[in-house]
């Protein structure tokens, strides 16, 4: 239980100093040159490398002891941290917050699989649901508090200061991890290659091109995931920094109410889908878009456009939260157990190839309609029920 606990601090510290930086970093890129389509562009391409640690991660928690492992990624996370503060005053800007968003993304979808096959290791039974209720909440609550506290610590300490700080974060979260004593940490294959990768690659590709239903689903999540998530996620740190005129902890404030609207999702998924189960997610993809175009009426009127960001975007994260939870269900369903880990895996990436699109869109569209920025969340809303209906007509939802 004391190595459970100590895993659960290091991810404490580990995963609010990730948090914060991908939060602060694309902010710093849009104050600095003032371009809408920069950063959306910026967050796009920083979420490649996070689909590649997806499918990876779960690879080398296999492959790997785990506590170095988990030691490793974060020191490597402090020196890129380190790195960067050094070079901010002498490397071009773009490149350097490319380069650091990018690893960010990528040590994050190799680290969470690594603690995740920790557990099992030393927990048992019930102690194993709750380690794994607790590891959840832990990352829940550090995507709340990384954004808010990221954007205060900003404005206080800059962009050096606070990759100085979370460099700090990196290397305690390392060393707390390097005295981990877990049971059988030993693995079982060290024969990590692109070959084998590849061989399970090729086998859940096999599996799913003979599962017309799981395909339609993986679908629908991608088309939310181009018309409707990053008309969020792109659009709110435009309106409220650009359009609006506020601060950056006004973002974090903005950004924490989303990630509350998540959290509640989340936790009233249980109750909605045992009370009410659905058989098709149209509801609720009906209901993304009619939120996404409620905010784009509600930001015409001067005195509701605060207000509506907040309320509007958090019951569009709480929804989106349950629509997810009614996906992997859904999955669970359809795939076999033997074929769910990889198939999940695989479903997950394609579905999200597409958001890195609807965010580079968005950061166009929000540029070049700038001082529009509510029709372009009013199109999304119609846009995004139009492909619903298409979709709906073929039964993919």
């Amino acid at each position: 239980m004391n190595t459970f606990i100590l895993i659960v601090l290091g991810q404490i510290v580990s995963l609010f100093g990730n948090a914060a930086l991908r939060f602060a970093l694309p902010l710093y890129l849009l104050r600095q040159t003032g371009s809408a389509a920069l950063y959306g562009g910026i967050t796009a391409l920083a979420m490649l490398p996070a689909l590649a640690g997806m499918l990876t991660g779960g690879a080398l928690a296999d492959r790997c002891r785990k506590a170095r492992l988990m030691a490793l990624l974060d020191l490597v996370t402090a020196g890129i941290s380190a790195a960067a503060a050094a070079g901010l005053p002498h490397l071009p800007l773009l490149p350097l917050v490319l380069t650091v968003l990018g690893s960010l993304y990528a040590i994050q979808g190799l680290y969470q699989p690594v603690v995740r096959a920790c557990l099992p290791l030393l927990l048992n039974g019930t102690q194993l649901l709750r380690g794994n209720a607790v590891i959840q909440l832990v990352d829940t609550v550090d995507e709340l508090l990384g954004p808010l506290l990221g954007a205060v610590l900003l404005e206080h300490l800059g962009i050096r200061g606070l990759l100085v700080l979370c460099g700090c974060c990196f290397a305690l979260s390392a060393g707390m991890e390097l005295c981990l004593r877990i049971p059988q940490d030993v693995p079982y294959d060290t024969k990590l290659s692109v070959r084998s990768l590849w061989a399970d690659l090729r086998e859940s590709a096999q599996f799913l091109t003979g599962q017309a239903a799981v395909l339609r689903l993986a679908a629908a999540m991608a088309a939310v995931n181009l018309l409707e998530v990053p008309a969020l996620t792109v659009g709110v740190p435009v309106l409220v920094v650009q359009t609006l005129q506020k601060s950056d902890a006004s973002l974090g404030l903005v950004q924490a109410v989303l990630s509350a609207g998540g959290i509640l999702g989340g936790v009233l998924a249980g109750t909605v889908f045992v009370r009410h189960p659905i058989r098709s997610g149209t509801p609720l993809l009906l209901a993304l878009s009619g939120v996404c175009a409620a905010l784009g009426l509600a930001l015409r009127v001067s005195v509701l456009q605060f207000g509506s960001i907040l309320v509007l975007g958090a019951v569009f994260m709480a929804v989106a939260a349950l629509f997810n939870v009614w996906f992997f269900a859904q999955l669970q369903v359809l795939v076999p157990q033997a074929q769910l880990g990889k198939t999940t895996a695989c479903c997950t990436v394609l579905a999200c190839l597409t958001q890195p699109i609807g965010q580079a869109a968005y950061g166009i569209a929000f540029q070049h309609w700038a001082a529009h920025p509510a029709d372009v969340l009013l199109a999304a809303g119609v846009l995004s029920a139009l492909v619903l209906w298409l979709l709906q007509t073929r039964r993919t939802v």
